[in-house]
């Protein structure tokens, strides 16, 4: 019998999720990751980061080499995983309950994981171990109570039940099973968790509201174009990493799984940035979801900038302000990927950048029909006032490098900032002085024209004191600073795909041209950051060059049957890499599929998209790509 990895490929982690938390899961039947009782708290199973002091949960064959097929039950947010054999088939469903927005106040901190396995044909032996830890600590004692066992958490008592016989022990509980085809057995564990309570019946219950939840959330999507199931899965699953007692979004539901394997780039993406959680709320609004994007403005209405800026680059998903990063070099690490890091240091970072996608973003929701609210205004104007004053100054830009510097789509998304601000002034009305606000567009305009350009690379430059260059400079057309066939923007296209392509992928930038040189080569640096093979679709897209844009979403579609998406793909293995799954992949990717969807054959008129069929005139091909 062969020996299985103890750390499974991140393209084979489906996920699910109730909107607080989320639960990751292998090919092999096992939870490998979830946190309790929120997506930013320590894990009660961690085995991802750490297979001996993680933490578990498997329920599948006994045969723990058998890799399942994974799949989500259409429309929803249960994912399966099947297992066939000559001797049987047998089915894995995973869900998390109660995900709609508001609970009842004694069902707030309920989490709570259902898992059904069916036998659908023949005999499969199965088992089941449950073995939860705390933050990596011990084993965690459970004790048998009425109708199943409880366990200790930092967040308080949980319980787990089961419709078989668990047998008790150090330190796991575990049982097997002889099933055959019409058999069903279920494990329910999470807070709240009441073991006495729970029957075959109130887990048909759940698995039918939790269904019923996440079909009716999907019929308020339009969507009719490129792509049309992965641009609805990844709808999906950027509601799935909404927290739902905010209106946040984290950018991905995990920490430290590496950039590169065995490399030291490992971050925690369990928080709400405000460029992701931007965009993604962007194109929820164009897929006709405005009420999620209202109550994210109400909540960053709210949020304290912490300092003299209007907002941080990112928040807990609380809202609060304190992201402290600190590391957890005793554990193993994904693949033996230290350091494991717990926060996040970029919240205190200075990133004009993201600014401009929250702009971006209120332009959108008030152009597809949202209602605007006073604080609405007063938060975009100071957005505006804030980028007028500080826009000359050095920043961190996009990628939050350590060193501050002069980084040119900086720039290019504070011309953004105050674009939109000007353009929603405008369409409300709204008796404001807009000439500081232009005259500070026009100067932005102009010297990232001269000082952003090189002409000996016919490209945009990354930093103005530089050669190198930056796929990030794909932006420049993507958000309409210049049109989508201007000149300048196909030079560029054809520059980065030159020079910062590995396998067919492209990359954030070569890392010998850093502020900070890296010795490593492009390519071994890291994976192709996939928002930038998604920004290329879709620059290929608007630019006339359809067949490229979808010859590259295929080939990144290909290596994903769930539509899930990591932060990464290496070029030359196909294995994702980083956080997963990452909101701003998902968010990308609609944006390249309503670009390709534009450029088909009778695509503007076909396309249909939000509340209404997109015409020429709204969504024209080669107007700058903005969604």
């Amino acid at each position: 019998m062969t020996t299985r990895s103890p750390y499974p490929p991140v393209e084979d982690l489906g996920v699910v999720g109730d909107r607080r938390t989320a639960a990751l899961v292998d090919r092999h039947g096992s939870i490998q990751w979830m946190c309790l009782p929120n997506f930013d708290s320590p894990p009660a199973f961690g085995a991802l980061l750490d297979r001996d002091r993680g933490g578990s949960w498997r329920f599948g064959p006994a045969d723990a080499t058998l890799a399942g097929e994974q799949a989500y039950v259409p429309e929803t947010a249960l994912l399966t995983t099947r297992w066939r054999t000559g001797g049987g088939d047998l089915e894995l469903t995973d869900f998390m309950g109660d995900p709609q927005t508001v609970r009842s106040s004694g069902d707030s901190h309920w989490r709570t994981l259902l898992r059904r396995m069916r036998c659908r044909k023949g005999r499969f032996a199965v088992a089941a171990r449950f073995g939860p830890r705390d933050d990596f600590g011990p084993a965690t004692p459970t004790r048998s109570v009425p109708g199943g066992w409880n366990w200790e958490t930092s967040a308080g008592q949980a319980g787990v039940w089961a419709s078989f016989g668990m047998q008790g022990g150090a330190p796991d509980l575990a049982a097997a099973l002889e099933m055959q085809a019409g058999d069903e057995a279920w494990m329910v564990a999470g807070l709240g968790v009441n073991p006495a309570e729970w029957s075959p019946q109130r887990a048909h219950a759940a698995h039918d509201g939790t269904a019923a939840y996440w079909r009716e959330h999907g019929r308020r999507l339009i969507y009719s174009g490129a792509y049309a199931s992965a641009v609805k899965r990844a709808a999906l699953t950027m509601h799935l990493l909404s927290y739902a007692p905010t209106g946040a979004l984290v950018a991905a539901p995990t920490t430290s799984l590496p950039e590169r394997l065995g490399g030291e780039r490992n971050y925690d993406y369990r928080y709400a940035w405000v460029r992701d959680v931007s965009l993604s709320l962007a194109v929820l609004a164009l897929l006709g979801d405005l009420d999620t994007a209202e109550r994210y403005m109400d909540w960053l209405c709210g949020l304290d900038g912490g300092d003299e800026a209007p907002l941080q680059v990112l928040y807990r998903i609380d809202g609060g302000l304190n992201a402290d990063q600190s590391e957890r070099r005793s554990l193993e690490g994904y693949c033996g990927s230290l350091p494991v890091r717990i926060g996040n240091h970029a919240a205190r970072q200075s990133q004009i950048d993201s600014l401009g996608y929250l702009a971006d973003c209120a332009d959108i929701y008030l152009r597809e029909g949202g209602r605007w609210k006073a604080g609405y205004t007063d938060l975009l104007a100071r957005l505006a006032d804030h980028t007028a004053a500080h826009w000359r100054e050095p920043s961190n830009g996009i990628w939050e490098l350590s060193e501050a510097r002069h980084y040119v789509v900086g720039k290019v998304m504070s011309w953004v900032v105050l674009d939109r601000a000007i353009k929603i002034a405008e369409r409300r009305g709204e008796a404001r002085d807009l000439d500081a606000w232009r005259a500070a567009m026009a100067d932005i305009h102009r010297e990232v024209m001269t000082l952003g350009w090189s002409e000996a690379r016919q490209a945009f430059r990354q930093r103005y004191d530089s050669e190198a260059l930056d796929s990030s400079s794909l932006l420049i057309s993507l958000m309409g600073f210049l049109p989508a066939r201007h000149p300048r923007v196909l030079a560029n296209i054809e520059a980065l795909t030159r020079h910062l392509m590995v396998g067919g992928l492209l990359h954030r930038f070569d890392p010998s041209e850093l502020p900070k040189p890296s010795e490593e080569k492009l390519g071994d640096f890291e994976g192709a950051f996939l928002p930038c093979c998604f920004w290329l679709a879709s620059a290929w897209a608007a630019a006339g060059e359809g067949g490229k844009a979808e010859a590259l979403v295929d080939r990144i579609l290909r290596r994903t049957p769930t539509a899930l998406l990591a932060e990464e793909m290496d070029g030359r293995t196909d294995r994702f890499l980083g956080n997963t799954p990452l909101l701003f992949s998902h968010a990308e990717l609609v944006r390249a599929a309503l670009e390709i969807s534009k450029v088909r054959p009778g695509g503007p008129l076909t396309l249909m998209a939000g509340a209404a069929v997109r015409d020429e005139g709204r969504m024209r091909p080669g107007h700058g790509g903005r969604l």
